[in-house]
Parts: C-alpha cells; sequence; structure tokens
C-alpha cells in the first residue's frame, strides 16, 4: 500500500505545532500565525537543526517566542550573503548612530534652530569616538547618507525602526554592489591595458 508523502505545507505546519507543543503555547490561531512568521525563513530540512540548538541552549530568561525568534534569527543570518550581511550589519549601526544624534539634538533647546536645522549642520565625515582618530562612518556609509538625505533620516530613525531598517539595508546594498564593482574594474584594468598593448595592428 502507497502512502502519500506530506507537502512541505503539512510539515511546516507540523514544525510549528512541534514548536508550540514544546514551549506549551496556548493553541490559538493567532499564536500560531506568531509561531510561522518567527520561523517563515527556515527550510525543512534545517527543522532538525533547529530544535538540536533549541534545546541545547540555556535561555533561562526568555520566553518560548523569544527563544524561537533568536535560534531563527541565527539561521537566517548564515544564510545572507557577505554583502546581505554587511548591508544589515551598517544598517543597524547607522540606526543607532542616528537614534543617538536625533535624541541628543531634540533634547537641547536653540531659539534659532529647529532639531532638524541642527541635525543636517552636523558633518557626517567628521563623526567619531572619544579619544580615536578614525571617524565612525566611512566613504561607503556616507553614500547612503547622502542618497537617504539627512532630512529622511531625522524624519524616520524615531518614527518607524522597521521602515528604516528596511529602506537603509536596500541602500546600502546598492552601494556595496557599486563599491565591488568598480574595485573590480580598478583591478582588472592594468589586465586590459596590457591586452590591448600585446594586441599588434595588422
Amino acid at each position: 500500500m502507497q502512502h502519500n508523502r506530506p507537502t512541505e505545507e503539512q510539515i511546516r505546519a507540523q514544525f510549528v505545532t512541534s514548536l508550540m507543543e514544546y514551549f506549551k503555547i496556548e493553541e490559538d490561531i493567532n499564536l500560531r500565525a506568531h509561531v510561522a512568521d518567527l520561523v517563515r525563513s527556515i527550510h525543512p530540512s534545517q527543522y532538525r537543526e533547529f530544535f538540536r540548538r533549541l534545546s541545547s541552549r540555556e535561555m533561562p530568561y526568555k520566553s518560548g517566542f523569544e527563544k524561537i525568534a533568536l535560534i531563527a534569527e541565527e539561521f537566517e543570518t548564515q544564510a545572507l550573503t557577505p554583502i546581505d550581511r554587511e548591508a544589515s550589519e551598517r544598517a543597524e549601526t547607522l540606526y543607532r548612530l542616528m537614534y543617538d544624534l536625533h535624541r541628543d539634538i531634540s533634547l537641547k533647546r536653540d531659539g534659532e534652530k529647529s532639531a532638524l536645522e541642527r541635525f543636517e549642520e552636523i558633518r557626517f565625515t567628521s563623526i567619531k569616538r572619544v579619544g580615536e582618530e578614525t571617524p565612525l562612518l566611512d566613504e561607503t556609509d556616507i553614500n547612503v547618507v547622502k542618497t537617504l538625505t539627512k532630512r529622511w533620516i531625522y524624519d524616520y530613525v524615531s518614527l518607524d525602526r522597521s521602515l528604516f531598517t528596511a529602506r537603509v539595508t536596500h541602500e546600502y546594498r546598492n552601494e556595496i554592489l557599486r563599491r565591488e564593482r568598480d574595485k573590480n574594474e580598478v583591478l582588472s584594468a592594468p589586465m586590459k591595458a596590457k591586452l590591448l598593448r600585446s594586441v599588434k595592428p595588422s
């Protein structure tokens, strides 16, 4: 007798059920949907490893949802390409820096200039940590800031973190791709010149 193999959707649904039972999460359509969202990027082939990591970690002060999210984030990070990883890390760093600047400026009173005007006057190329000479933002960061504009950054860094992160990560990815393309062209230029010299006119 031939048995029908479960579909990927059925396997995924069982995975979510197993997680809910593991953490004794109440069977509720909204809670189930939340768990499913947390693990939506995990492939069925990774489920066994997911449970292995989950059961081997000591996370005493985390809820079941937080534990699922942390392990899922590990898998997502490992799946990123080097460019995606760099874009994500830079976007997170830029968010923290811009949020702190926005907060500090907003707390200071100035009758002559608005907080936005003072934010726009900051020279991002010279922002450094105390006691260090190297600027916090490099050429890649500055190019992304120019694309986004300081006004957009000021408006969105405190308004909607998810939108800020998504947009900034996208711009970083574009800038990193452009940077790598330019680097490759510079590296290949001498080789092209050598090839052209080696071609004798007939």
